[in-house]
């Protein structure tokens, strides 16, 4: 099953991707709602609310408002994340003026039970699914591109361990493309959840895998996907107020 999250005139709804294409409306108003629901698995299943088509719709992010975004590196070592931003899987992401950016393409796991000194039969029953987090960074600002779609368990080759592909193209050039193989989800929550008791709805960036983050300039399209998970699309574009400040002073001096 693949879970989104899409913006409808009505607001936000989480929503079950069908095979011919369309996205199913979901009682919860995001897929982070959904999971902290118990019932979420059997009612995700079956519920028929309005459909509409995929291809026309527009994602929010995944998880309107996550409990805790933990990432996890190479070294195991763990940092919270406090974004100033999420943002959906096609939005236009706008960088502070005259800062670069940086960006780091995550294999994200989000929970759906509960998890506190977890064995590791434990830790893998509480996957809800996994997804894409892109973290976009300057020195001072930090935006999460997060979606398009939580991918549960059975979609996926390798399961709760997934065997699947990473892919970061900036405009237009492959520059990251690693097997995720090394990564192993179960472990990392079964260790973090040791330390700080997990929820439904929290999300763990469980690693990078191929290489060191990337440096982005201040315009740039960024493309992110993993295989049997999605594909996103954002834009990096200067604020409309400094697009004309730039005018404005260039029409005061002259050409240069």
């Amino acid at each position: 099953m693949k879970l989104t999250t899409i913006r409808t005139r009505g607001g936000t709804r989480a929503a079950r991707a069908e095979g011919d294409g369309t996205l199913v409306e979901l009682p919860w108003p995001d897929v982070g709602t959904a999971l902290r629901d118990p019932r979420w698995r059997s009612v995700a299943g079956s519920a028929a609310g309005c459909s509409h088509e995929a291809m026309f719709s527009t994602r929010a992010p995944l998880v309107l408002s996550p409990g805790r975004i933990l990432c996890v590196g190479r070294l195991s070592r763990t940092a919270s994340w406090l974004p100033v931003t999420l943002a959906g899987s096609r939005d236009a992401i706008f960088p502070p003026p005259g800062a670069d950016a940086d960006c780091e393409t995550h294999l994200a796991v989000v929970l759906g039970a509960p998890l506190h000194r977890g064995s590791e039969a434990a830790a893998a029953a509480a996957i809800a699914g996994f997804s894409i987090l892109t973290a976009i960074t300057t020195s001072t600002h930090g935006t999460l591109s997060f979606g398009p779609a939580l991918a549960t368990p059975d979609e996926l080759p390798g399961g709760v361990r997934p065997r699947v592909v990473l892919r970061e193209i900036v405009d237009g050039a492959l520059v990251r493309e690693a097997p995720t193989a090394g990564l192993d989800p179960v472990d990392v929550l079964r260790r973090l959840s040791h330390a700080v008791p997990l929820q439904p709805g929290d999300v763990i960036a469980v690693g990078v895998p191929g290489g060191p983050r990337r440096h982005l300039g201040e315009r740039c399209v960024l493309e992110t996907e993993i295989d049997e998970i999605g594909f996103q699309e954002n834009e990096l574009r200067q604020p409309v107020q400094e697009i004309e400040s730039r005018v404005d002073r260039r029409a005061r001096t002259g050409p240069a």
